[in-house]
């Protein structure tokens, strides 16, 4: 007797599709501003000397002290340096990392179509909660 597999929700295959292709492209930035950072002359974090540093040894207050930037970067110091290949590399993860609430949101709704009521309203407040906590950094400094 052979067992059919059960066809796999609709919700999740939307989930999985948008999370598949968020995090190809993210890839593709963040590789893209890791190769920039290595090729770039003239940049307040020159890659080299970061890995330069970390290897000698240098607490993270040494190192930041005595590059360009004389302080840790903050997340609005990659929104002033958005040229660079950090700015680039930075925005890849973010991308990757957020790409979750859309692909929440959309299977929530196909969720909500299938009448399961109670799965789509969890993930409506976990895509919520995916928008919101990032953004909290900047309310509690």
């Amino acid at each position: 007797m052979i067992k059919r597999k059960p066809p796999v929700p609709i919700s999740g295959v939307v989930y999985g599709e948008i999370i598949y292709w968020c995090t190809c492209l993210s890839a593709l930035l963040v590789v893209g501003g890791t190769i920039t950072s290595f090729l770039e002359a003239e940049s307040m974090m020159p890659a080299g000397y970061l890995i330069n540093t970390v290897f000698e040894g240098q607490s993270v207050e040494e190192i930041w002290a005595a590059s360009a930037l004389k302080r840790p970067p903050d997340a609005l110091t990659y929104l002033a340096l958005l040229g660079h290949g950090e700015a680039l590399t930075v925005a890849g993860i973010a991308f990757g990392v957020l790409s979750v609430a859309p692909a929440v949101f959309f299977s929530a709704a196909y969720l909500w179509r299938s009448k399961n009521e109670f799965l789509a309203v969890t993930a409506m407040i976990s895509g919520a909660f995916a928008i919101i906590t990032p953004f909290t950094y900047f309310l509690f400094r």
